[in-house]
């Protein structure tokens, strides 16, 4: 029998190692090693100091214990040596705690590479791979055990005050990015704290991708502290793309997956469950940068068929929603309307904004949300609908009782929208963007494109109305007491252009007029309106800030909504964010006494619906280290927005108010001609009378 020596591992000389501690971040530093016989000496120099050590060596594993860095605990580390890789792990107890790191690295100088990396690393790497450039957080648990990773790739990151915080954050982020462009990362115990957002960026069409860690998969079935098991089948109704990740292999696959998933087709959230240790076993799975898809186009036959729809009809009507903006086609869709002449009725606050409000051919919003007094008219005179990103909800149609024309051209990047509520004469699956781009190519050879700018008659009414209109909001102005559109009047002629607003529930703000000299491309609300919930405002306009740095971000909500989001004037302070935050104190939840005006109970007015009249929110914002002012004369408005705009940083206005102008509809702004009976929608218990009967 012939005895073959092994070589002795090569132990002596620099080797270069990462520490991944389960408590902090990833960190680097430099081993100096030793060997004499089954001696080791050793010394490492790190950002936290230098220490020394002594071990021993047993073929290619070694040991050695020493004391290092902040903790006067001794560390004790195991390691094994593989050609020029190093891998182990250290140790260190503190009375009846216990930290843990994994250590891996190379010999200085060599070429050589760790063939893996830890859970958390792959999954960092992969959302910066897909285009995650932020990460938005409350912490907790152990969803250290993927801060670490944050911190130790550099990812821009933020921690909210609260969970349901940092969730509206990364929504804005992403709405006004257009892409899940950042992502949030919770402990689960808090994670439903969150949820709402969840909902309402399915409902809004809004990129989300919503990280919540929890405990160890080992744990389940065991009444756990904090258990998290039951999370998935929380969220799975709520999310667009939900996965639970018990294994560190499949981070990389399930990242990709869902930052896919939010950011194409019909936007919407995509939740990770992730238990706690997938973010420590190793993956070898590679990552791969991440470029979404092409949006779809429509099939030539269906735009020969609205060409020929359009062509046909006399009082043809584009009804533009949400989608146009979220899909960036407001460029696309001025093209396609100045060269026809077809006049645009929007979709209330989330089709808004797809022309400057003063565009000749922008009739308004259709139903009862106060624009201009045309849209529902021209909507119900069309004898065709060319509805481009429009979901047909019930804020846009009253309930869906608003006269609907015969002939129906239904555009929308997801099938299932198409024929949903009602049969379209010709139901298309394209983005908005791109179908609009197909008409206005096809314009010259369809003999559509006028030169007039449109029926002299339909301009003449669209203007008429819009002077009518703008008359009564400038009656707001100057006069006591304060009425909200004042406030809306002096913001759209002291804002800088192309200023993001965001205000309260996603409507608008009242009286803001979005004008071609600072809108010349519209305005896209950041804060989607379907789910119409307070608490919003100010986190969405932080994430809208952080999106568009170069550009002036106004937060405007009422005194209810700051009870919520109050807190995170802390983080504009933190960060000195350039974001004006005006709270409109009319001392009460006003939205809520009109509901009880217009409903009939036995209720009074102000149950439930008083707030606190000593409560001073200007000091609030004050001690937090926001400075700011209370307005509350009406001629003070005009110079306190000034103010806010010049200051280096954040800004506070608190303006006394009285009632809402909210819904200048709803409030005896008459109705045009009414050929169904109108639904208001909160109250209705029946659906009598709507589409399609």
């Amino acid at each position: 029998m012939t005895i073959v020596d092994r070589p002795e591992t090569k132990i002596d000389g620099r080797w270069e190692i990462t520490l991944r501690p389960d408590l902090s971040p990833a960190h680097d530093a430099v081993l100096e090693l030793s060997r004499d016989g089954d001696s080791l000496s050793v010394k490492i120099e790190s950002a936290d100091g230098t220490g020394t050590g002594e071990g021993f060596v047993d073929g290619s594993r070694l040991s050695w214990t020493m004391t290092f860095g902040h903790l006067p605990a001794p560390w004790r580390f195991r390691a094994e040596i593989d050609g020029d890789v190093l891998e182990g792990r250290a140790e260190a107890e503190f009375g009846q705690f216990k930290m843990i790191a994994s250590m891996e690295g190379v010999r200085a100088g060599s070429d050589a590479r760790v063939a893996f990396r830890e859970g958390s690393e792959a999954l960092v790497e992969t959302l910066t791979a897909c285009g995650v450039e932020y990460v938005f957080g409350y912490s907790g648990g152990m969803t250290t055990s993927v801060q670490r990773s944050v911190v130790g790739q550099g990812v821009p990151n933020v921690n909210a005050r609260t969970e349901l915080s940092a969730a509206w954050m990364s929504y804005g982020y992403n709405r006004v990015k257009r892409r899940a462009a950042s992502a949030t990362l919770m402990w689960c115990v808090g994670s439903l704290h969150a949820a709402p957002v969840v909902l309402a960026a399915r409902l809004d069409s809004t990129p989300l991708v919503y990280m919540l860690m929890e405990n160890a998969a080992v744990w389940d079935l065991r009444d756990a502290l904090q258990d998290g098991t039951e999370l998935y089948s929380a969220f799975k109704p709520l999310a667009k793309y939900v996965r639970r990740i018990v294994d560190g292999q499949d981070l990389p696959l399930a990242v990709r997956q869902a930052v896919l998933a939010a950011s194409t087709g019909k936007f919407g959230p995509a939740v990770l469950d992730l238990t706690h240790e997938a973010m420590y076993q190793k993956t070898t799975i590679k990552t791969e940068p991440l470029t979404l898809p092409s949006p779809p186009a429509a099939d030539e036959e269906a735009v020969r068929r609205t060409i020929e729809l359009i062509k046909s009809a006399s009082r043809p009507v584009l009804l533009a929603g949400a989608g146009v903006h979220m899909a960036d086609a407001t460029a696309e869709l001025r093209r396609f309307v100045e060269a026809t002449g077809i006049p645009v009725v929007s979709s209330g606050p989330g089709g808004r904004g797809v022309l400057p409000d003063d565009h000749p051919l922008y009739a308004g919003d259709m139903s009862g949300w106060g624009y201009f007094g045309t849209g529902t008219q021209l909507a119900e005179e069309a004898d065709l609908w060319i509805a481009v990103g429009f979901s047909f909800s019930q804020t846009a149609t009253a309930s869906w009782s608003l006269a609907k024309p015969e002939k129906v051209v239904h555009v929308d990047i997801e099938q299932a929208q198409l024929g949903r509520i009602f049969q379209p004469t010709v139901g298309v699956v394209a983005d908005a963007g791109k179908f609009l781009a197909q008409l206005s190519g096809r314009l010259e050879a369809s003999g559509l494109r006028r030169s007039d700018g449109g029926d002299p008659a339909r301009l003449a009414k669209i203007a008429q109305a819009k002077e009518s209109y703008l008359q009564l909001l400038s009656s707001f102005v100057g006069a006591d007491p304060i009425m909200p559109a004042a406030v809306g009047q002096a913001l759209a002629q002291e804002v800088p252009p192309d200023t993001i607003l965001v205000n309260d529930e996603g409507f608008m703000v009242p009286g803001m007029v979005f004008r071609e000299d600072k809108y010349p491309s519209g305005f896209a609300n950041p804060l989607g309106f379907h789910y119409d919930s307070l608490g919003s405002t100010l986190p969405v306009a932080i994430g809208a800030k952080l999106a568009a740095p170069d550009r002036l971000v106004v937060s405007v909500g009422g005194d209810g909504g700051f009870y919520y989001d109050s807190s995170d004037l802390s983080v504009l302070a933190e960060r000195n964010l350039k974001v004006v935050c005006i709270v409109l104190n009319n001392g009460g939840l006003y939205g809520g006494r009109r509901g009880r005006e217009h409903g009939v109970n036995a209720l009074p007015l102000t149950h439930w619906t008083d707030l606190p009249e000593e409560t001073d929110y200007t000091t609030i914002a004050r001690s937090m280290g926001v400075p700011g002012e209370r307005v509350e004369k009406a001629d003070d408005i005009a110079p306190a927005i000034r103010r806010a705009i010049e200051a280096d940083g954040p800004y506070f206005i608190e303006v006394m108010t009285s009632g809402s102008t909210l819904h200048l509809s709803l409030n005896g702004w008459p109705d045009p001609d009414p050929k169904t009976t109108r639904k208001f929608g909160h109250g209705d218990r029946s659906v009598e009378g709507s589409w399609p009967s």
